[in-house]
């Protein structure tokens, strides 16, 4: 019988970085049994089409809840009660449907991603969700390649989300970032399998998404600079202290100089509407010419052919850089949260990364328009390709059949 494996992820947001985890976790799985069943675990969907009959019920309760959810916890005021207001709202949501979607699954497999985190985003309330209905019916889970952001040992949020992370039927652990927190904080079962491995989306030269005549455009002349757009905010959010306008500012420097050094330069987003209404912002307000911001990607394909159409490109959003070092397109970056560093330590790329103390607009324009950095690492890059292959491969083998996982 063919085995069934759930995919867990980001399929129906606006990020395509979420969508490239997704796909090039399922490459890998395909590539090592063709045969296997790959059933798709939207983390959030938002499809009509999951919303059958009575379960329409349900998004219109939560949506109730989501309205009174501010007034209710400004006057209750307790991490405790907050917790347990978004339990219940994720639960009204979207149990049933995780519930329904684990059913007759053979393995769980977590496609990469921050999930391993409280804070921002709410993931933690949905791996909630995933593993307690995984562990009620003893589905082995892998999570792959998965972000780790941050601990706490007084965050109800966190100690939850801990409790699950231990379940016995979560045999393999591996993370693209922050190894020691996961191993000295919140593993504590020693029959997890835990270890640092590469973000799965550096595989994609291997997928087959770019296509090379883009790549290889023969007309192309000169230094083509791609600047990816983020969220202004994002700086805040995740916890740093450069405002919004401070990061507007960054950008329309950087713009300017580059204008000033007549570079060629497009600006374009990871599809998140948030990053392209920047974008808009920013041609209206420095009467750049409109195809100097490129159309939002809908899809992997039109994301990767973009990125691989440029010959460096400053990284906003972390997959666009991820991108480019997977495609061998120079990329220089910012920094704006704990994943960036650790990805810039692991790929040996913090040279050409800078956080909000480093945002030298005249120093990050010379690079993209000098565009003469030096190679990456590709040993290490294969080292970390190999690795996430590797421990893919011993859950699909070993867990399966009803052996023990090895770092082997």
């Amino acid at each position: 019988m063919r085995r069934r494996i759930g995919v867990v992820g980001l399929t129906s947001n606006e990020n395509v970085g979420d969508y490239l985890l997704v796909e090039a976790s399922k490459y890998l799985l395909r590539t090592h049994d063709p045969d296997t069943v790959l059933v798709d675990i939207d983390v959030d969907p938002r499809k009509e089409s999951i919303r059958p009959n009575r379960r329409r019920l349900n998004f219109r309760m939560a949506a109730i809840m989501k309205a009174f959810e501010r007034p209710i916890l400004s006057v209750l005021r307790s991490s405790r009660i907050a917790y347990f207001y978004n339990s219940m709202y994720w639960r009204t949501k979207l149990g049933w449907y995780f519930k329904k979607r684990v059913r007759n699954l053979d393995a769980i497999v977590f496609a990469g991603g921050g999930f391993i985190k409280f804070k921002t985003q709410g993931l933690n309330y949905l791996d909630e969700l995933i593993l307690k209905a995984a562990h009620r019916q003893n589905i082995p889970v892998m999570m792959n390649a998965v972000g780790v952001e941050g601990y706490s040992d007084t965050d109800i949020r966190c100690q939850r989300l801990k409790k699950v992370l231990n379940y016995g039927n979560v045999k393999v652990i591996t993370t693209r970032d922050d190894v020691d927190t996961l191993r000295d904080h919140y593993i504590t079962n020693p029959n997890t399998v835990t270890e640092r491995v590469g973000d799965p989306v550096f595989w994609l030269r291997e997928m087959e998404i770019v296509d090379e005549n883009v790549a290889k455009e023969p007309a192309r002349t000169g230094n083509r600079i791609g600047i990816n757009l983020i969220n202004p905010n994002n700086f805040s959010v995740y916890g740093g202290t450069l405002s919004r306008a401070s990061v507007v500012n960054f950008y329309r420097n950087l713009i300017a100089e580059l204008q000033r050094q007549d570079a060629d330069f497009t600006l374009f987003s990871n599809g998140m509407k948030v990053d392209q209404t920047f974008g808009r912002a920013l041609v209206a307000s420095m009467n750049l010419r409109s195809e100097q911001l490129a159309s939002r990607p809908k899809n992997s394909d039109e994301f990767v052919n973009l990125v691989a159409g440029f010959d460096i490109i400053l990284s906003a959003r972390m997959h666009a850089g991820i991108t480019a070092y997977a495609l061998d397109v120079p990329v220089v970056g910012l920094i704006w949260g704990e994943k960036l560093q650790f990805l810039t330590k692991i790929t040996g790329l913090r040279d050409r990364y800078f956080d909000e103390h480093e945002l030298d607009f005249k120093k990050i324009a010379g690079l993209l328009v000098n565009n003469d950095l030096p190679d990456p690492d590709l040993e290490r890059r294969t080292e970390l390709r190999n690795r996430t292959q590797r421990q893919l491969s011993n859950f699909v083998d070993e867990v399966l059949r009803g052996g023990s996982t090895s770092t082997s």
